[in-house]
């Protein structure tokens, strides 16, 4: 299927092509070398499920990436074709609502996008050094920060593992996560219009100074606001996810899975 040249399909459902799906799609298969056939006994009586969790995990990175990347797609397209309301400056629901959700979404993306990640690394390095991973009975114990702990005890060399440590470190991440932990507490951000000009000798009016801000009370510094507040968002996220996927992929095309007893 195609939708516009913009989206390629896996798995029932369309990607952005942004999205990095090759890197992906190879990290799920060769991930899925360390596991039981799908259908196996060992996968059906299981009682940890450790490859549904895995499998779904992987999966929902997919689908948390499409919805940020649709969301983007709607707030450019009210921009496009703004509101008289809007150019005017005052407010617009729908603009608002958008850019609201948007902003809420591409946060708390941010911090789920890795613990995803994590969640899959986890069950995965379970079934290669299942000493270090002995939480996979209890998935809510396992975080980004649980994950990384037992990859840099198990795995201390590879790439993957480098980049868990440093992911928070990343560009851009500590004001997102403030936001979106004010985000997801239901504190909405506003559209804040600052602008001033100069009335010429003539009668016109010539701009000097306009600058449009997404502010969200209680956060540092300031989004600019215009249609790609939420692409440059997106960008980066795509940029890191880019990392994860590449280094994901090595990580398990460098391991062997583990061979059992005869």
């Amino acid at each position: 299927m195609n939708d516009k040249g913009r989206y390629h399909t896996l798995m029932n459902f369309t990607t952005p092509l942004t999205f990095p799906d090759s890197e992906f799609r190879a990290f799920g298969i060769a991930a899925g070398n360390f596991f039981p056939g799908l259908l196996s006994d060992e996968v059906l009586h299981d009682p940890q499920e450790k490859r549904r969790h895995f499998d779904l995990a992987w999966q929902a990175v997919r689908y948390r990436y499409r919805i940020c990347s649709e969301c983007n797609d709607e707030f450019r397209a009210l921009l496009d074709n703004p509101s008289d309301a809007w150019q005017s400056g005052w407010g617009d629901e729908r603009a608002d609502v958008t850019s609201w959700s948007g902003a809420s979404m591409f946060s708390s993306w941010r911090a789920f996008r890795v613990r995803l990640f994590a969640l899959c690394l986890y069950f995965l390095g379970n079934t290669i050094q299942p000493a270090a991973f002995a939480d996979v009975a209890n998935p809510r114990k396992i975080t980004r920060s649980s994950t990384q702990k037992a990859m840099s005890a198990a795995f201390p060399q590879d790439a993957i593992t480098g980049l868990l440590t440093r992911c928070r470190r990343i560009r851009g991440s500590l004001r997102l996560t403030l936001s979106g932990n004010l985000l997801a507490h239901r504190i909405s951000g506003r559209r804040s219009v600052r602008s001033s000009g100069t009335l010429n000798k003539d009668g016109t009016y010539t701009t000097d100074f306009h600058e449009e801000t997404w502010h969200i009370p209680g956060t540092p510094g300031k989004l600019l606001f215009d249609k790609d507040m939420l692409q440059r968002h997106l960008a980066d996220i795509t940029d890191l996810l880019c990392s994860f996927a590449t280094a994901a992929r090595t990580f398990a095309e460098s391991h062997k899975p583990v061979k059992p007893n005869p």
